[in-house]
């Protein structure tokens, strides 16, 4: 794979390719990965550079008009869409996203899980629920996914625990209420700790028929007179460089806020924007509230820790560890009409914890080194403990913490307001910012609440401390409750059957317009509750299957049409 600078380019030039990708991140990158000595000349675009530039990063300012937040360093004032940094009801850079080859891959954790069976339903209680697919239908993809991302088997539920080294304790936990939820966590192959890095698998690719243009940000999507095909792509460098790109196939990569920002301002033949003759682009905008729900400290934090931990598999021959919470169960779900949503242990480690301390020692990370060694010395027992438990156990170490927390992630019920439009501020290309109003509705709250109360009253019924609530469930004030999102964007280019309340079919191509495709968590019908990276890359999979086979079709059709042209 050749990857290419727009700036050494003369303006005017004219870009061809059998398929174009906007956006270089995890979803653009796996797609071109699976495109990769196919037949495709495939193009893929990326705004940023090949290494991060600070110059790119002003592009991702977003308007907020959404609920208020915070200041960075405040105390949290409320709700609101910050994108992973705090800010108030201002112009603000979606800083995690990234304009760079490997986009977001840059600053996530890798973590992982997969969307329950009850996700993929139609829920009469919440609004456009349903997916035109089964979780069945796209494990497949899903497996695909997990290989690539080097996790362990899709396995997120009970059904874990006959594959884990030392599953947990068994508890009596009500199970039409609570059910357990796993996550795991992706990392390099040969860096184990180091998050997957999708920018060093794009110059890995050995793939001579996929081409990177750098510095190159789409400014418009160009439409044929009848707005029913792409017939070509403005591009931009900061440095003022422009070009145009021609391909019978575009697929949009760039993310829940961005894939909507440039269908709605690519108006010149359809004055509503690029596929959204029906008003939905940018509307369904969804993320994952998030809140802390629970704590515990002082020696409750050992009792705890000792099953909410990671639990660690062997799997081709490679370890992987999953981390256990709890999650609403599905029947509570449908009963009283709930969203789905989960907790999870957050550790608050120590200033004296040993085992940071011997991290630093052994990564020559140290800037203390005495001190380090103290602390670890004075820990024999608890080094230990928690080596018998990561090497013959293979469970996650106890630490030293100051706090266990238990923090939680919702899925949101779709609401029609929350959505991106156009601001009329706009960036240094002209292109209009993307003005965000996210909501919270009360289904989420509710939701949230319901499984911090379950939580607390089955950790007493099986002899676990009781947790501190958060002060605005115990007191059941709605008004103090306190969220961030997780700045995982989707849902504003909904995937379905029906165009008056979705943007793509199901095989993710924009409504009457042909050609033109749409991936990532965008096209998510309905949200989850889970990271959306696993899911995302599995729906990209199953787009590149979509294409090579519609390529190949399309290549059999011009060989006819050319022979019946040519008489040979």
């Amino acid at each position: 794979m050749s990857i290419h600078d727009l700036r050494t380019f003369p303006s005017g030039t004219n870009f061809r390719a059998d398929i174009a990708l906007i956006g270089g991140g995890p979803v653009g990158i796996t797609i071109a990965r699976e495109l990769s000595k196919s037949r495709c000349r495939v193009l893929l675009i990326e705004s940023g550079g090949p290494d991060f530039c600070q110059e790119h990063q002003v592009l991702n300012a977003v308007e907020n008009v959404g609920e208020p937040i915070a200041r960075a360093g405040a105390e949290p004032l409320g709700r609101g869409y910050n994108g992973g940094l705090a800010w108030l009801n201002d112009v603000a850079p979606f800083e995690l996203r990234n304009r760079t080859l490997g986009g977001s891959s840059h600053t996530w954790i890798g973590k992982c899980a997969s969307f329950d069976e009850i996700d993929f339903e139609r829920r009469p209680w919440l609004p456009v629920s349903g997916w035109p697919m089964t979780r069945e239908n796209l494990s497949p993809a899903l497996a695909k996914a997990a290989d690539l991302l080097n996790l362990g088997p899709n396995v997120y539920d009970e059904s874990l625990y006959r594959l884990l080294r030392t599953p947990p304790r068994g508890f009596d936990f009500d199970a039409d209420l609570l059910r357990p939820f796993f996550w795991q966590f992706s990392h390099e192959r040969d860096r184990r700790g180091e998050p997957m890095r999708f920018s060093r698998m794009a110059r890995d690719l050995d793939a001579p028929n996929v081409d990177v243009l750098s510095r190159a940000t789409v400014t418009a999507i160009n439409l044929d007179r009848d707005a029913r095909r792409v017939i070509s792509l403005d591009i931009r460098a900061v440095e003022g460089v422009h070009a145009t790109v021609q391909a019978a196939t575009v697929v949009l990569c760039t993310g829940g806020i961005e894939n909507a920002r440039l269908l709605l301002a690519s108006n010149a033949v359809m004055k509503s924007g690029v596929g959204n003759s029906r008003d939905v682009v940018g509307r369904y905008l969804a993320d994952h509230p998030r809140a802390a729900i629970a704590r515990f400290v002082g020696p409750d934090i050992n009792k705890l820790a000792g099953h909410f931990n990671f639990y660690g598999l062997s799997h081709q021959g490679r370890p992987h560890f999953y981390l256990h919470g709890m999650r609403l169960s599905p029947h509570v779900q449908r009963r009283d009409g709930l969203v789905n949503c989960a907790a999870y242990p957050v550790q608050v480690h120590a200033a004296g914890d040993p085992w940071a301390a011997v991290k630093r020692l052994m990564q020559g990370g140290s800037t203390r080194l005495f001190g380090d060694l103290a602390t670890a010395l004075r820990s024999p027992g608890l080094l230990a403990q928690g080596a018998f438990r990561r090497l013959v156990q293979k469970r996650g170490m106890l630490h030293r913490s100051d706090e266990l927390r238990f923090d939680v992630m919702a899925e949101q019920r779709l609401d029609a307001d929350s959505r991106v439009t156009l601001s009329e501020q706009r960036d240094l290309f002209g292109t209009p910012l993307p003005r965000v109003n996210w909501k919270i509705g009360e289904a989420e709250v509710e939701s949230i609440k319901r499984l911090a109360h379950a939580l607390s009253s089955q950790f007493v019924r099986n002899g676990l401390p009781a947790p501190r609530l958060a002060a605005w469930i115990a007191e059941n004030d709605d008004g103090k409750a306190v969220f961030t999102d997780m700045a995982h964007p989707s849902c504003t280019t909904r995937m379905g059957t029906d165009p008056s309340v979705s943007v793509v079919d199901p095989d993710a191509m924009v409504h009457g317009v042909e050609g033109l495709f749409i991936a990532g968590s965008s096209v998510f019908p309905t949200p989850g509750h889970a990271n959306p990276t696993l899911m995302a890359l599995a729906l990209a999979i199953r787009l590149a299957d979509h294409l090579k086979a519609r390529n190949e079709r399309r290549s059999v059709v011009e060989l006819r049409r050319q022979v019946a042209a040519t008489g040979r």
